[in-house]
C-alpha cells in the first residue's frame, strides 16, 4: 500500500494559519491575488513578514487592523495594539 500523500497542500486547513501566504491574504481580505500584490507594492496595504528572503506572509492582525481602519472603524482585538500601521 503506498504512503498517503499530506493533505495540507491540497485540502483545507483545519485552522486559520497566523501568517497568510499571498492567496490566503488575498482572500482573507477579498481581493484577487494579483490585486492585493498591487496593493502591497503601492503602500496601500500592509507589507509582509518574510519567513525567509523569499517567503512573505502577511500577518492576521496587521489584515485586521488594516482591514478596520479602511472601513473607518477602530481595531476592536485588544491583541493590535502598537500597530505601525495605526501611525501611517
Amino acid at each position: 500500500m503506498p504512503t498517503p500523500k499530506p493533505q495540507w497542500a491540497d485540502g483545507p486547513l483545519p485552522f486559520v494559519p497566523r501568517g497568510l501566504r499571498t492567496h490566503l491574504a488575498a482572500l482573507y481580505v477579498g481581493v484577487h491575488p494579483s490585486t492585493w500584490l498591487a496593493m502591497v507594492k503601492r503602500n496601500e496595504a500592509p507589507a509582509p513578514v518574510y519567513l525567509t528572503g523569499r517567503i512573505p506572509v502577511w500577518l492576521r492582525e496587521d489584515l485586521d487592523r488594516w482591514l478596520d481602519r479602511r472601513a473607518g472603524r477602530a481595531a476592536t482585538s485588544p491583541g493590535l495594539a502598537n500597530n505601525p500601521w495605526d501611525q501611517a
